[in-house]
């Protein structure tokens, strides 16, 4: 009885998480470049010759979800998050005809110099600095096949291979960097992402296109998300009954065996 009590607590745990993936998503449907998550699941294996760790049963209920990993130990399956995976197809082309709006057509990010090192976007909703920087909503300037691309007072044009002019006259190119494996990219705010992997995993996506005067829209379907948001809510209570149940049915075992009878 008292490890049945963790089957439902590990898919209660599980849907915390859907929640807390699809909340942040629904936040960012209207985020510039913004690429949604998705989560899936796997089946922790039961595994009847180990024993719990220390201490037995759990004194606190809320633990986290890498906290499982030592309750499977036992002769019940339970769920766990199997990885959370970000959706990387295009989002819709708004077209805002400003000059130092950017849009990525194709796979790849912007690379833009950050006070904790390089960091990389898909948001091309940039700005001009008082001293000429093309730069991020946030200030972070954006990074060139020469360094921080510097632009004069007046118009200037972004064709499709990101190559800049102004004038007449070439200033750099605005790389669109390709990741081999996306799971290297992290989330670190403000819409940008580290990448930690190696270098040789990093390649500049000479297919990709970069399209001035558009950005690219969140791909996040509100609506989806949404019916995802109701159906992991009804799921959780259902689990939070499940151990309410377990719970009552505990306590009246205790009670019972506990009791003198005459």
């Amino acid at each position: 009885m008292l490890k049945a009590i963790y089957s439902p607590m590990s898919g209660a745990l599980a849907q915390e998480k859907v929640l807390e993936i699809i909340s942040n998503n629904l936040a960012n449907a209207n985020t510039v470049g913004f690429k949604g998550d998705n989560l899936t699941f796997k089946l922790l294996n039961p595994e009847p010759e180990k024993n719990y760790k220390t201490p037995l049963p759990p004194a606190n209920y809320k633990v986290d979800l890498k906290d499982i990993a030592p309750l499977h130990g036992n002769d019940i399956a339970y769920v766990g998050v199997a990885d959370v995976v970000r959706d990387v197809s295009q989002g819709p082309v708004v077209q805002t005809g400003n000059a130092t709006d950017l849009m990525i057509e194709g796979e790849g990010m912007f690379a833009v110099n950050t006070q904790d090192g390089i960091r990389y976007t898909r948001s091309g909703q940039l700005s001009i600095s008082p001293d000429g920087v093309l730069m991020t909503p946030t200030g972070n300037p954006v990074l060139g096949e020469k360094g921080i691309i510097t632009v004069k007072a007046g118009k200037f044009e972004v064709n499709r291979l990101g190559e800049v002019y102004q004038n007449n006259q070439f200033v750099d190119r605005i790389p669109v960097h390709k990741f081999e494996d996306q799971a290297q990219l992290e989330r670190s705010g403000s819409n940008l992402f580290y990448y930690g992997g190696p270098a040789s995993g990093k390649t500049v996506n000479k297919d990709a296109m970069v399209s001035q005067g558009s950005l690219e829209g969140s791909n996040v379907n509100a609506m989806k998300n949404l019916t995802s948001m109701i159906i992991a809510h009804r799921s959780y209570e259902a689990y939070q009954k499940a151990i309410g149940n377990y719970d009552k049915m505990m306590e009246i075992s205790n009670n019972q065996l506990g009791a003198v009878r005459a």
